[in-house]
């Protein structure tokens, strides 16, 4: 027999960062890339969060385009939020056709995660606990702490909403 002298369930403040802004991109080659990964036998589509096509987890890790765009973000957050020492650990690229969406998730143990998008569409990225919003358009993208929760819920355009998602991880 037990004795239970307290139980707590509470949420507590923790610190967050999140980004956003819009970077300079070639969509046409990462979208023509993007297909091509879609044809590989470690595809991950329908298999993850994204309820659609997608790539191998670090298909774009050694992408000489996606590091350029890759270094302007470490260095933005190296100048101005103090992490640990943290390295790339997968990048993928996705679509997501009429009807897709990415199931609520996070992407903990990762440090710090984000997003570029390649289109402009109407499917919001949506980071209820604290309130954003992201709507794609070309070059837009989200840096965020990686414990915060997001979804896309289903659309129903007749257009598809290209990315590329990616994860930072501490170096250790």
């Amino acid at each position: 027999m037990i004795k239970i002298e307290k139980h707590y369930e509470k949420k507590i403040l923790r610190d967050y960062f999140f980004i956003e802004g819009i970077v300079e991109i070639n969509s046409n080659y990462f979208i023509n890339k993007i297909k091509e990964g879609f044809k590989e036998d470690n595809n991950q589509s329908f298999k993850t969060n994204v309820r659609d096509a997608m790539t191998s987890w670090h298909y774009f890790n050694q992408d000489e385009e996606f590091l350029k765009i890759s270094k302007c973000f470490i260095a933005y957050v190296d100048e101005s939020i103090q992490l640990p020492k943290y390295k790339l650990l997968n990048s993928w690229g996705y679509c997501v056709s009429q009807g897709g969406r990415t199931t609520k998730h996070q992407h903990e143990p990762n440090l710090w995660s984000g997003v570029i998008y390649l289109n402009d569409h109407e499917q919001t990225l949506d980071f209820y606990d604290i309130s954003k919003k992201i709507k794609p358009q070309k070059g837009k993208f989200a840096l965020f702490s990686s414990f915060l929760e997001h979804e896309s819920l289903s659309h129903y355009q007749n257009k598809k909403k290209w990315g590329i998602s990616f994860n930072y991880a501490l170096d250790i």
